[in-house]
């Protein structure tokens, strides 16, 4: 029983390598598109390097969550199409990365993601609209249903950390207890009030397509689904996915004023 217990105690405390993985590289500084750094103070001290973009001629703003071995500076691509196109803009970043304080955790992410919800509030008071690629939507999902986001957007989303674990290693006996960081999108979807986008591209082998695909069905009535023929998990920038969420922002935007 020795045997069996201490390697999956090992694989147990080592997933914080597999699912925060923390590249190099900080935010801090000026950046090309008008974006300039900012600190944010979440509620148990950590100090986050964000970057942030002021609102243009939509009077709307959009937090932007990255995924796996990312940071904010990453997301500057998205954040450059969603200001050009009048958006306000927060690329958003957890503890541990980008320069930021502390070491991040599933709690300590959402907690991160709460504090950049209510910075973008306290700017002015303007609509704010979420984005998020990949395991960053474990991140936007739980921060919509607590706060009051006007349209959310997520890309290539799973339904939960386990399903991308069974995906990746099969089934084994008690594996459900050994995933630390569950991520369950699937779980709190369903308490978002805003209009919500699902974009996944059909050769996603990150996250598979069927995991976006089931989610919407999990999501509230109404949720738009796009499917990407061809696209895999990290190009769906070839594929025109900064025009389709920028579309769904602005509609949404305009039905809710």
């Amino acid at each position: 029983m020795l045997f069996v217990v201490i390697p999956f105690t090992g694989i147990y405390f080592a997933q914080g390598a597999f699912v925060f993985p923390v590249p190099e590289g900080e935010n801090a500084g000026a950046h090309e598109g008008g974006f300039a750094a900012v600190v944010i103070t979440t509620p148990d001290g950590e100090r986050l390097h964000a970057l942030y973009h002021p609102p243009g001629a939509a009077k709307a703003s959009i937090l932007v969550f990255h995924g796996n071995a990312e940071i904010a500076a990453n997301q500057l691509a998205r954040g450059e199409a969603l200001s050009k196109a009048g958006f306000g803009v927060l690329l958003a970043e957890f503890r541990g990365y980008g320069g930021s304080t502390g070491a991040p955790t599933q709690e300590g992410v959402i907690i991160d993601g709460l504090a950049s919800y209510d910075f973008l509030a306290a700017q002015g008071g303007q609509p704010i609209g979420i984005l998020a690629h990949s395991i960053g939507t474990g991140v936007a999902v739980p921060v919509a249903a607590a706060r009051e986001p006007f349209a959310v957007v997520l890309e290539a989303p799973p339904t939960n950390l386990l399903a991308i674990a069974r995906y990746r290693v099969g089934w084994v006996p008690g594996f459900k207890f050994m995933v630390r960081y569950p991520f369950r999108n699937d779980e709190v979807i369903g308490e978002v009030r805003a209009p919500i986008l699902i974009i996944h591209g059909t050769e996603d082998k990150v996250i598979p397509f069927e995991e976006g695909e089931k989610l919407a069905t999990l999501a509230p009535p109404g949720t738009a689904f796009i499917r990407i023929e061809g696209a895999g998990h990290n190009d769906l920038g070839q594929y025109g996915d900064m025009k389709m969420a920028t579309s769904f922002f602005e509609k949404a935007l305009a039905a809710d004023q």
